[in-house]
């Protein structure tokens, strides 16, 4: 084949070939049926028939709005009215964490259960106070058995319209607040000196300390947050203090009961800086259990690994009763502790309690050096364990059921070098606190210095005391802070 031949080869070929494709292709699309356009058409109004189908219709938006494994509790537990259900807000049914702040009673049975410990020995001008009630199956028992001063605060608006019209309440007996959550109002007004608290209590008498307490109160609570602003207003003297003594009766889990009611034999994650304190300032008492599924929303136990066993025991009691405690603050608290040492009080426990491991001289002479000589040398520290019977002894599970007598001359047996704090009673945490506010050498101590210098701490000493829980905070705290931030600028 010459050159030229073979070089129009080169050149035609090509060309034949893309003509070829390109008429495969239009073979192809001609064969393929294009797909009509659908017009658009409007949709036909629903008929009557279809109406009133939907009405007929046995699942209804508020049946789906309830989750399904509470709706099928409530309709299959004998006991149990699934028509309670339809009274409160879908957001409520569905919330349910550890952190839940506020839950409502929805069992008339519990309801009436309550009342009748909540009305025992109540005197008729006694101020009662029920916090979240919800849709009213406490409040219709607590009318029928005749109290009239009665005030209710209902932290969910949705239910203002029911109560009022239900039960044709007094003026200023129903308060639209967040009872439960005075904490976070305190540290509020703590930022831009606001009194939100102050409209809270307004309206409760006031009376002294040494007096008969001022109102009782119930509530149901998640969070240690409110115990630990219970104990704030003692130590700052300010708030819930100014209002005397009352007399609360909490529904709670008994992992929070725990917080406030374990012994020393209790481990590090239960007794800790605030157990002592709470047991110094207020009295309990466990009266009862209660069936945790009767109030709503119901609270999860997941997310509870990196707890320890103890922990999960807990959570998983919780899971099926809740506890009724009464509480009271101590009528003669400041005959062991005076109101002048309270702030004193918490700065010596929130230093020495970092740790329950601390041993006891080394520490204290940390602050006052050659202190420690004081307490070997001390005749009501060599007393021998058996000269003493411990009054926490044969509690279980590592419980208080009912608060002990305060004690300030209550003192460690065999006490020696490696004591550690851990192994104190709070009466004994007391008993150690007076002994070493009164030597010469404390007014001029580092102790005084490192309470001035953590003195804004010790205002949010219920925060402090054990920073085990962490919440996000609310939109209304952050930018309280972020002004107080611009003010200081």
């Amino acid at each position: 084949m010459t050159s030229n031949r073979l070089h129009m080869l080169q050149r035609i070929f090509p060309r034949w070939r893309s003509a070829q494709t390109s008429l495969c292709r239009t073979i192809v699309n001609d064969a393929v049926a294009t797909k009509p356009k659908t017009p658009r058409v409007r949709k036909p109004k629903a008929t009557a028939a279809a109406s009133a189908a939907a009405k007929n219709s046995t699942t209804t938006t508020a049946d789906t709005a309830i989750p399904k494994h509470v709706l099928e509790y409530f309709q299959t537990t004998p006991g149990m009215d699934a028509s309670v259900l339809k009274q409160f807000p879908p957001s409520i049914l569905r919330k349910s964490s550890l952190s839940t702040e506020r839950f409502y009673l929805a069992n008339r049975t519990t309801a009436a259960r309550i009342a009748d410990v909540l009305t025992q020995d109540l005197p008729a001008d006694r101020l009662l106070v029920e916090v979240n009630p919800g849709p009213g199956l406490l409040t219709e028992q607590l009318l029928q058995r005749n109290v009239r001063n009665l005030r209710l605060y209902e932290t969910d608006a949705s239910f203002e319209a029911r109560l009022n019209a239900t039960f044709n309440l007094p003026k200023d007996a129903l308060r639209i607040g967040d009872f439960n959550g005075l904490w976070r109002l305190s540290y509020l007004d703590g930022f831009d000196n606001g009194q939100r608290v102050c409209g809270m209590l307004s309206g409760i008498p006031h009376r002294k300390w040494q007096e008969e307490v001022s109102f009782r109160l119930f509530s149901v609570i998640g969070t240690v947050k409110y115990l630990r602003y219970l104990m704030n207003s003692i130590t700052q003297q300010s708030e819930l203090f100014s209002l005397g003594r009352y007399e609360m009766f909490l529904v709670m889990s008994p992992l929070l009961f725990s917080h406030i009611a374990s012994t020393k034999d209790a481990g590090y994650k239960l007794y800790r800086g605030g157990t002592i304190v709470f047991q110094l300032y207020f009295e309990h008492e466990f009266l009862g259990k209660v069936p945790s599924k009767h109030f709503l929303p119901w609270c999860t136990t997941g997310g509870t690994k990196k707890l320890r066993t103890l922990h999960k025991k807990l959570i998983e009691d919780g899971a099926e009763e809740w506890y009724l405690v009464r509480i009271v603050p101590r009528r003669n608290l400041f005959d062991h502790l005076l109101p002048d040492n309270l702030s004193l009080f918490a700065s010596f426990v929130t230093q020495h309690y970092v740790s329950r491991r601390n041993r006891i001289i080394p520490s204290l002479e940390h602050w006052i050096p050659h202190c420690g000589a004081r307490l070997i040398l001390n005749s009501n520290y060599t007393r021998k364990s058996s000269s003493k019977k411990d009054p926490t002894s044969g509690v279980l599970p590592s419980q208080l059921l009912k608060s002990v007598p305060l004690s300030s001359n209550d003192y460690v047996d065999n006490f020696n070098i490696f004591t550690e704090f851990g192994e104190l009673t709070p009466a004994q945490v007391l008993t150690l606190f007076n002994e070493f506010i009164n030597w010469s050498e404390f007014h001029q101590s580092p102790f005084m210095q490192a309470v001035e210098s953590q003195k804004h701490k010790q205002q949010r000493f219920a925060r402090s005391l054990d920073d085990d829980e962490s919440a996000d905070e609310p939109g209304e705290l952050q930018r309280a802070k972020s002004k107080k931030s611009t003010d200081t600028l």
